[in-house]
C-alpha cells in the first residue's frame, strides 16, 4: 500500500492537479503572492506516513496555502481519527484550500483559518502532537511560545527548510530556532535532507 493508496481515484486526481500547476508556476518564476508555493510530493508524503505511524490527532499545519500538503494531512487525520486545523494569513489562499478540500470529500476533517498566529493558537486543542511549519521562521518563531505549551510529549515538529544550493545556518531565523530546540534537553532534533534541508524535532517531555 502508498501513500496514493490513502486517496480516492478523484482525489489523486485534484492532488496531482495541484502539483503540476505548482511546478508550472516555478519554471515560469512567477512572483503572484497566490501562487501556490506547495510542500514537494517527497514532503507530503513524509508528512502523512508519519502522521499516521504517530497516530497523530491535532495536527496543525502553518501555511495553508492551497491545500496540497493539507490535504495529505487529512488523508493522516482520515486514517488515525485526527483533525486538522491550518493557517493561512491570506484569506484569499485559505477560500481556495477550502474549495479543493470540499472537492476531494476531506473538508470535514480540516478546520482552516485565516487570522493572526496568537488568535489562531489560541484556538488550538490543549494538546497537540503534529506541527508542521510552511512559512517563513521569522513568522512563525514568535509563535512557539505561545504553542509550546501546548505540544504533547512526544509531538513532532516539520519545518520547511531550504534548497541545497542554500544555507540554512547563514539564516539568523533558522540558526536561533534550531539552537533554541538544540540546547532545549526535552527536544531531540535533526536535519532531513531532501529536496531541501528540514527541521524536524520530537519533544520528548
Amino acid at each position: 500500500m502508498h501513500i496514493e493508496d490513502l486517496f480516492t481515484p478523484a482525489q489523486r486526481v485534484l492532488v496531482a492537479h495541484l502539483h503540476s500547476r505548482d511546478q508550472e508556476e516555478r519554471r515560469a518564476g512567477s512572483t503572484d503572492p497566490l501562487r501556490l508555493k506547495a510542500a514537494s510530493p517527497e514532503v507530503a508524503h513524509y508528512l502523512c506516513l508519519t502522521a499516521v505511524h504517530q497516530r497523530a490527532r491535532t495536527l496543525v499545519e502553518f501555511g495553508t496555502s492551497h491545500g496540497y500538503s493539507t490535504l495529505h494531512l487529512a488523508a493522516a487525520a482520515q486514517h488515525t481519527g485526527g483533525r486538522v486545523f491550518t493557517l493561512d494569513q491570506m484569506p484569499e489562499k485559505t477560500a481556495a484550500a477550502r474549495g479543493n478540500l470540499r472537492a476531494a470529500g476531506l473538508d470535514h476533517l480540516v478546520a482552516c483559518h485565516t487570522s493572526t498566529g496568537d488568535v489562531f493558537i489560541a484556538a488550538l486543542p490543549e494538546c497537540v502532537d503534529f506541527v508542521f511549519v510552511d512559512f517563513g521562521l521569522h513568522a512563525f518563531a514568535p509563535m512557539f511560545d505561545m504553542l509550546e505549551s501546548r505540544l504533547a510529549p512526544g509531538a513532532f515538529i516539520f519545518v520547511d527548510g531550504w534548497s541545497a544550493v542554500e544555507q540554512w545556518y547563514m539564516d539568523p531565523d533558522w540558526s536561533a530556532f534550531k539552537s533554541r530546540l538544540d540546547e532545549a534537553p526535552d527536544y531531540l532534533t535533526c536535519i532531513l535532507p531532501l529536496q531541501k534541508s528540514h527541521l524536524i524535532a520530537v519533544k520528548l517531555s
